[in-house]
């Protein structure tokens, strides 16, 4: 949430990997975040974007 936050604007799933320090070019280590993100969405928390990026819902 902080880095989303702190983007200020939509951010890309594969960017918050790199900010969290995951292995983003392995396949398969972004869908934990991709399903915890989802799940945030879901509670009104986040605001997902139809392609796929995230922000703060306003």
């Amino acid at each position: 949430m902080k880095i989303v936050r702190a983007a200020g604007g939509p951010v890309r799933v594969k960017d918050l990997g790199v900010e969290l320090g995951l292995e983003v070019e392995v396949k398969g280590r972004l869908e934990p975040l991709r399903g915890k993100l989802s799940k945030l969405a879901g509670r009104g928390w986040l605001c997902k974007l139809p392609d796929g990026r995230v922000q703060i819902t306003p």
